[in-house]
This record gives structure tokens, sequence and C-alpha cells, in this order.
């Protein structure tokens, strides 16, 4: 009986299925994504400040602009 229990153990450690790349791969893949997401996110720093969005304020926030004009 427990030869048979070894047999059916080693036979179903047999049917594994293979990664289509090594494992490193995927971490490198995913380190590239994030570097370009980083990258995307960088050249849009400053962007509300050159578009006139709103004044900068402490913490990073914008505050927004007030025109007095049609006030009375």
């Amino acid at each position: 009986m427990s030869t048979s229990l070894i047999a059916l153990a080693t036979e179903g450690a047999e049917k594994t299925r293979e990664l289509p790349m090594p494992a490193v791969m995927y971490a490198v893949i995913a380190l590239v994504a994030f570097a370009l997401l980083l990258a995307v996110t960088w050249a849009f720093r400053g962007t509300a400040a050159k578009l006139g969005q709103g004044t900068p304020i402490r913490g990073g926030a914008t505050a927004p602009r007030h025109s007095r004009a049609g006030h009375h």
C-alpha cells in the first residue's frame, strides 16, 4: 500500500506546468513598467503651476485664484 502511495505522489509531481519565461524576467518587466510610470509622472511635475491653475501653498497643494471681475 505504501509503495502505491509513493508512486501516486511522484506521478502527480511530474505533471507541472513550466513558466513561459524565467521567473526573474517577471521582476525585470515589473521594474521596467514602474520606471516608465515614474518617468511619465516626472514629466508632468509642476504642470499645474505652469498653466496657472492656482497659487502654490504650503504642503504642495494649490489654492484657487479668485478674480474680482464681476463682483460689486
